[in-house]
C-alpha cells in the first residue's frame, strides 16, 4: 500500500489553453503481486472471454496482445505491458518478456519525492526479486483511488 501527496505540475509553457494543475494531490495505491505459470497471451485471451469483477478495456487487452503477436518485445521498447480497467482506477502490469528485458513490474516503494508518502508492504521483507525466481511471469494488480486534491 503507497499513499502519497505531490504538489501541481506548475505552468504548462506548450499548451496554454490546458487544465490548470492541482496545487496537491493526494492517492493510495494497493499493489497485489502474483506469479503465474502459463504464457501471457493465453492469460489476456482468458480475462477477455472470462466474466471477471473487473472491466478490462477491449482496446488494452488488443495492444497487449499485439504486443506478443508483432514479437514487439523483441525490439527495444520504451513501455511495460499492460491492460487498464474500463472504470479506470486499475491496472495489470506483468514484466516484460526475456531475460535481458530493462523493464520490469517496479518495487512498490520507490524513492519519489512527495510532499507526504507512505509505504507499508505485508510481509515487510518481501522483495520483488524473490517472486522472480519463481516460475512463471509476475504480476502487478495495481488498484488507485484519488482521495484529495487542493485546486
Amino acid at each position: 500500500m503507497v499513499d502519497s501527496c505531490t504538489r501541481g505540475g506548475g505552468k504548462n509553457y506548450f499548451d496554454q489553453n490546458a487544465p490548470k494543475q492541482p496545487a496537491l494531490h493526494c492517492q493510495m495505491r494497493l499493489h497485489l503481486y502474483f506469479v503465474v505459470d502459463r504464457p501471457v497471451p493465453q492469460i489476456l485471451r482468458d480475462l477477455r472471454s472470462m466474466r471477471t469483477p473487473t472491466p478490462w478495456t477491449e482496446g488494452s487487452i488488443h495492444s497487449a496482445l499485439r504486443y506478443y503477436e508483432d514479437r514487439v518485445h523483441e525490439k527495444p521498447h520504451a513501455y511495460l505491458p499492460s491492460i487498464g480497467s474500463r472504470t479506470g482506477g486499475e491496472r495489470l502490469t506483468w514484466d516484460a518478456p526475456g531475460d535481458d528485458a530493462t523493464l520490469k513490474v517496479p518495487e512498490p516503494c520507490p524513492g519519489r519525492r512527495a510532499v507526504f508518502g507512505t509505504c507499508a508492504s505485508d510481509p515487510a521483507e518481501l522483495r520483488l526479486a524473490s517472486l522472480r525466481e519463481r516460475p512463471g511471469t509476475l504480476f502487478a494488480w495495481t488498484l488507485t483511488a484519488e482521495y484529495h486534491t487542493v485546486p
